[in-house]
């Protein structure tokens, strides 16, 4: 096993995509472990940047009430001008504002903290989804990784989260864009030093695990619409 204060390091060197990090995660003694520990710290660290700005950007920011008072006039007043139905938006204005205020802190409250959760339950789950569908995509490339050893290169796949730590400052913080392409380059890298594979075979590997999570991201989205909709939870 790694020492903790080895992590900075292998989280530097994956974001300029070097070999070495993930040769050193798929050699580990227990690879699967040194991943879901890596995945933990770094994950968790960012979920207390991200809190902690939050609370510091709500604390610089109006009365909550008073602004959505105003996002509420100004809506009635371009449904007022545009014809647009007014009732309708204003539940799916009043429904999005209550979400954002909710998650982002800016209400108030213990959703501040809301960070502390989802970040680290994001990134364990989707560094299990990508792991598992690394090892089984990539094998059917004729990558020779084993699971193991897959889930320990995969697991820096949160080195890009790191960046969160910039939400320090208010308003500041890498953009979800930014976050989502580097942890693509990083999971392509992973895959391509995990199984031993050609660039090619290790970007396609990479595409299909991101068109399957497309896929059942879509099919999430279209419940969730639905279930608006209809009225549903």
């Amino acid at each position: 096993m790694l020492q903790p204060r080895s992590y900075p390091e292998l989280v530097a060197k994956a974001l300029v995509l070097e070999n070495e990090p993930f040769e050193t995660m798929v050699d580990d003694d227990v690879p699967w472990l040194e991943g879901l520990v890596l995945v933990a710290v770094v994950s968790l660290a960012g979920g207390v940047a991200v809190a902690m700005g939050n609370w510091l950007a709500a604390l610089a920011l109006p009365d909550p009430h008073a602004m959505w008072t105003l996002l509420l006039q100004g809506w009635r007043q371009l449904a007022a001008n545009t014809g647009l139905a007014g009732a309708g938006g204003e539940r799916i204005l009043a429904d999005l504002w209550a979400w954002v205020a909710w998650s982002s802190g800016y209400a108030g409250g213990w959703s501040a903290l809301l960070p502390l959760l989802t970040v680290p339950v994001l990134a364990l789950f989707w560094w299990l989804f990508y792991g598992v569908s690394a090892y089984a995509i990539g094998r059917g490339f004729g990558g020779r990784g084993t699971l193991t050893g897959t889930l320990g290169a995969t697991a820096l796949t949160v080195a890009p989260l790191s960046l969160l730590l910039l939400s320090l400052v208010p308003f500041a913080g890498a953009g979800s864009p930014l976050l989502a392409v580097w942890t693509l380059l990083v999971g392509y890298r992973a895959v391509q030093v995990a199984h031993e594979l050609d660039w090619r075979s290790a970007a396609l590997t990479t595409l299909a695990i991101y068109g399957v999570a497309g896929a059942a991201g879509g099919l999430a989205g279209i419940a969730f619409v639905v279930g608006y909709w209809t009225g549903g939870a």
